[in-house]
């Protein structure tokens, strides 16, 4: 059984957030038809690729059939609306005010279609002072204080190392779009749902907001240390090998004081709680480092390990798709795609009777019009024409 079974998602979107919001709908079993421009999405000549076909797409776009339409024609329009029409939701990440001027205001739409939810994403928000500004991950991390806390303390801000503001906004908005599904239930009507990355990058401040307006403290960049407690952070073994290490909580700090050999420190007044021992964090790091600085990386885990204190190896990448729990867990997949496997990330949610599953690859460029547009009830000369004056 597919848990969104007989849900239509029509994806007007593009790059990351999008497309990923309607990949995690098609994963769970909705039928998502990707609309794309008879040039294809921008994207599908980013690289890294394989035989110029962009990684980049296809790990955004599978579970879903493709077609393009040139949606400035008025036949483009036409398939809009009859697609409109089937629809269950319809996700859009154009600069706000375009559906609009495409004549699909989500007032129109409800016409067309009241039980159809629309999930509009944009950069800043819908409406507003900056709402005609282009809105990146990037520009967001930038602009939101997310990348001035990122980085060394006396160096320069940095991004993080994928694109989270993205990645958190498509799960936002296809939490928001399930409970569209299940308000519909109660009232029969679709509604419009609308994020933004901005919205996304403040969600991601979480405890900063109060900090900073209530107590008028402005964090900064603190590197691997902790914003609440010490010892915590990244530290070099006897090969130069990093680890992490956390020993937050009370118990564990004095645990790891004994095995550094300094039992002495739980009682010096610069470490004896918690709020006193993160003022004087990189005091106790450096107690930290010395007993780390002796051992290899084996014997640190091995040790902290028995004694129930968090600690790993700073992985790369490549390192840490190599472990057994990664596999077994299931989350790196093979999906195909234009006669190829290629190995992605898997869905992070598993469901004891309806799982996710993969139903196919990301769809090649137009893959899926005559079978879409047939579905439609454009016939098969219709479609033909289509083609021949650029309407897909």
């Amino acid at each position: 059984m597919k848990v969104l079974e007989g849900i239509r998602v029509i994806d007007l979107s593009r790059y990351i957030s999008g497309p990923n919001c309607a990949e995690l709908l098609g994963d769970l079993g909705a039928d998502v038809i990707k609309v794309e421009s008879p040039a294809g999405e921008p994207v599908r000549e980013y690289e890294p690729a394989i035989d110029g076909e962009s990684f980049y797409y296809m790990v955004f776009n599978r579970n879903k059939r493709g077609i393009t339409v040139n949606t400035r024609s008025d036949k483009g329009k036409e398939i809009l609306r009859k697609l409109f029409e089937t629809a269950d939701i319809v996700v859009e990440n154009y600069k706000p005010g375009t559906m609009d001027k495409m004549g699909f205001s989500f007032e129109e739409l409800q016409k067309i279609n009241p039980r159809l939810t629309l999930v509009s994403i944009s950069g800043f928000g819908q409406e507003g002072p900056m709402s005609r500004l282009p809105g990146f991950d990037a520009i967001l991390q930038a602009k939101s204080g997310l990348m001035s806390l990122t980085g060394d303390p006396d160096g320069e801000p940095y991004l993080m190392g994928t694109f989270a503001i993205d990645y958190a906004t498509s799960i936002y908005c296809a939490y928001g779009a399930l409970a569209a599904l299940l308000a519909r239930e109660k009232t029969g009507k679709g509604q419009h749902i609308e994020s933004s990355l901005m919205d996304t990058a403040i969600s991601l401040l979480i405890d900063i907001i109060p900090e900073d307006l209530l107590l008028g403290k402005h964090r900064n960049r603190i590197g691997n240390l902790d914003k609440c407690t010490a010892p915590v952070g990244c530290f070099k073994d006897i090969d130069g090998e990093y680890l992490y290490i956390i020993a937050a909580p009370q118990n564990h700090w004095e645990l790891l004081a004994n095995i550094i050999g300094h039992p002495e420190l739980i009682e010096d007044p610069r470490f004896k709680t918690v709020p006193i021992r993160h003022e004087h964090a990189k005091e106790v790091n450096a107690y930290v480092q010395e007993w780390v600085g002796q051992h290899d990386c084996e014997e640190v885990i091995d040790t902290l390990n028995k004694a129930g204190i968090p600690v790993t190896k700073v992985l790369s990448v490549h390192e840490f798709l190599q472990l057994d729990q990664v596999r077994y867990n299931n989350q790196i997949i093979n999906v195909p795609y234009n006669g190829r496997d290629i190995p992605m990330q898997g869905h992070p949610i598993k469901f004891s009777d309806t799982p996710s599953k993969v139903y196919r690859g990301a769809p090649t460029l137009g893959e899926h019009n005559n079978e879409v547009l047939s579905g439609l009830g454009f016939s098969e000369e219709e479609i033909a024409l289509m083609k021949e004056e650029g309407a897909i």
